[in-house]
C-alpha cells in the first residue's frame, strides 16, 4: 500500500469517501435526514476549501493499487497535531488500512502530540484507537449548527513513534 500526500485533484475522491464513511460509521447515531441530505455538498465544499490552500492541513492517501483505501487528515493546533480526519473506505475495514494510516500520522507529528475527537457511540472506532495505544484525554458535547448533539471522546498520542504502536495485520480499522 503506497500512502501519498493529497492534492486538489483528490478533493471530489476525498469528499465521496468522507460522506461514505459518515454514512457507514454515524447511522444511529447522527439524525439520517443529515446523513442522506446536505452532508455530501458539505464534504464536497470542505475539500474544496481545504485542498485549494484554505486550510493549514496535511492530506495523506492510502492507495491499495485499486485506488483510494483511505485517508487521513492532519491540521496543526497550537503545540498540538489534530487528526481531524481518519477514514477508511467501509468495504476495507479491519484491512490494515487504518493502522497504516494512523502510523503515518503519528510519524508526521513527530514529538508534538496527535490527538483526535470521536463519537462516543461510535464503539469500533474507539476500540480502534485503544488498539493503537490512544489515550482517552476528555469528554464534551458537540453541537451541529443543523441543530443536534453527540457526545464526543477526545484521545491522544503524546510523542510516541509509530515503530511502537501495536500492529494488527488483519484487525485494524
Amino acid at each position: 500500500m503506497d500512502i501519498r500526500q493529497g492534492t486538489a485533484a483528490d478533493a471530489e475522491a476525498i469528499a465521496a469517501l468522507h460522506t461514505r464513511s459518515w454514512r457507514t460509521a454515524y447511522a444511529g447515531i447522527i439524525p439520517d435526514d443529515y446523513l442522506n441530505g446536505s452532508l455530501a455538498d458539505e464534504q464536497a465544499a470542505l475539500w474544496r476549501h481545504r485542498l485549494t490552500g484554505g486550510d493549514p492541513g496535511h492530506l495523506l492517501i492510502a492507495d491499495n493499487g485499486d485506488g483510494m483505501a483511505g485517508f487521513a487528515y492532519l491540521t496543526p493546533k497550537g503545540d498540538r497535531i489534530l487528526l481531524d480526519n481518519l477514514h477508511v473506505d467501509p468495504g476495507l475495514k479491519r484491512s490494515g488500512v487504518g493502522g497504516v494510516l494512523l502510523r503515518h500520522a503519528l510519524d508526521r507529528a513527530g514529538t508534538q502530540e496527535l490527538y483526535l475527537e470521536v463519537l462516543k457511540r461510535n464503539t469500533t472506532a474507539i476500540a480502534f484507537y485503544e488498539r493503537h495505544g490512544g489515550t482517552k484525554a476528555r469528554e464534551f458535547v458537540e453541537r451541529f449548527p443543523e441543530g443536534f448533539e453527540v457526545d464526543v471522546l477526545e484521545y491522544y498520542w503524546s510523542g510516541i513513534r509509530s515503530d511502537t504502536v501495536p500492529r494488527r495485520s488483519s484487525h485494524a480499522s
